[in-house]
């Protein structure tokens, strides 16, 4: 389930001087906008988030405006298609993207919701109706155009990597049910939670050298810096007694130059910091060292002595954690961004995302004459879509509380029925 403090988010508003203020509130749960109005000037998209919480499962889809008191009580509701500020993505199709050879693609209609873990992130399986047999996995995708080329980016370097014990294995191309165009992917789902969430577990010395070697092979020999190397982001395979890393959505090409949008190489956020940090975190429970910026993290804040955390278990003395991270500081000292450009023996590239087709806009008039200028159409205005006739891919799903009282639904937001 998709926690409560994540749930919602408003990326615009519109507020003139004296009011009505409206602000777009994105729900990540049902995947869909809806524009709260309040009367005067409302400045800050709190008070608005606040009061949508209270109806946002309650709402019928068709509803894209509300109107609300200055208590929050609902004055009026708006299904108007004049009110409706969903903007469709635009997804390149299958044909424009290069794949590589042994990659499968699954249509998003053919995968079942189980969870939802996070925003652009659920439990789903496939084929739908096949119970136990199902095979799990994790549908990232994206449904704002703001997300796009980190979401291509993510999905582009996951799939060329090459498989490895220590590296979730990504699993397939999503594919809308339209026009086959790819929305998103899916990555193997490895039971048991994070390091994060799951602290019952002995944190073992064996599973630190397996990250280590996995950071390595990433920065040296495929030019590939993590760059969010945390507890959130490692699992531990229980059948393989292995640790496992995911989430590459802040990864980046060492030393690429110019890099795309969506992706950004920070060197305060190299691999050997983030493990570093890690182990420390997992031993003594202490995350404050993290909760600055980036820039602001230094390793030299980290104590001499590491105070174990009571309920934290270990196979080994913390002195021999820290005694292998030193070593391998030690090693790659001079080094901890990976490799020089074009010196990682097996770097990893991937085109740049097709671009989309472009649309003329008319800027008004100027000095008598029509003005226009023509951009790429990243994303378009629902209704403009459908007022031209053309197919809408949409997103919108039944609330969370119909999926926990057993309805079952689709990827695509499709009630199924079985």
């Amino acid at each position: 389930m998709i926690d409560d403090a994540s749930k919602y988010y408003s990326l615009s508003g519109d507020i003139p001087v004296g009011g009505p203020s409206t602000w777009h509130i994105t729900d990540w749960d049902q995947r869909r906008v809806v524009s709260v109005t309040m009367d005067g000037e409302q400045d800050d998209d709190n008070a608005a988030i606040q009061h949508f919480r209270r109806y946002s499962s309650q709402l019928p889809l068709n509803v894209y405006r509300i109107h609300l008191s200055d208590a929050g009580e609902i004055i009026s509701m708006y299904t108007d298609v004049e009110n409706d500020r969903t903007c469709c993505v635009h997804y390149p199709l299958l044909s424009e993207i290069s794949v590589p050879e042994g990659v499968l693609t699954v249509r998003r209609d053919e995968l079942e919701e189980l969870d939802r873990l996070g925003p652009d992130a659920d439990l789903v399986s496939y084929p739908p109706c096949s119970g136990t047999s199902a095979t799990r996995v994790v549908f990232k995708y994206y449904f704002l155009w703001q997300y796009a080329h980190m979401s291509w980016k993510e999905m582009n370097l996951w799939m060329r990597l090459p498989r490895h014990p220590n590296i979730v294995p990504f699993d397939k191309i999503v594919l809308d049910e339209l026009e086959g165009r790819v929305v998103g992917f899916t990555n193997s789902y490895i039971p048991g939670g994070s390091l994060e969430e799951n602290k019952s577990r002995v944190f073992k010395l064996e599973w630190l050298k397996q990250l280590i070697d996995v950071v390595d092979l990433l920065n040296l020999r495929y030019g590939i810096v993590h760059q969010d190397i945390a507890p959130r982001n490692l699992l531990v395979d229980g059948s393989t007694d292995s640790i496992k890393l995911f989430d590459f959505n802040y990864a980046a090409r060492i030393n690429r130059s110019p890099l795309p949008q969506g992706e950004s190489y920070v060197e305060h956020r190299n691999d050997v910091k983030g493990v570093i940090f890690t182990t420390y975190e997992l031993i003594t429970q202490n995350y404050n060292l993290r909760r600055v910026p980036h820039e602001k993290q230094n390793l030299k804040d980290l104590t001499i002595e590491w105070i174990k955390h009571p309920e934290v278990k270990l196979d080994h003395s913390v002195a021999s954690y820290q005694l292998m991270l030193q070593e391998w500081q030690e090693r790659r000292a001079g080094n901890l961004h990976g490799a020089h450009a074009g010196a990682a023996p097996e770097a990893i590239d991937w085109p740049s995302r097709p671009k989309p087709p472009l649309k003329t806009i008319s800027l008004g008039t100027r000095n008598g004459q029509p003005s226009y200028v023509t951009v790429e159409n990243w994303d378009e205005r629902r209704q403009d879509i459908r007022d031209r006739g053309d197919k809408v891919l949409n997103w919108e799903r039944p609330p969370q509380r119909l999926l926990d009282s057993g309805t079952r639904v689709l990827s695509s937001g499709r009630v199924l029925e079985c």
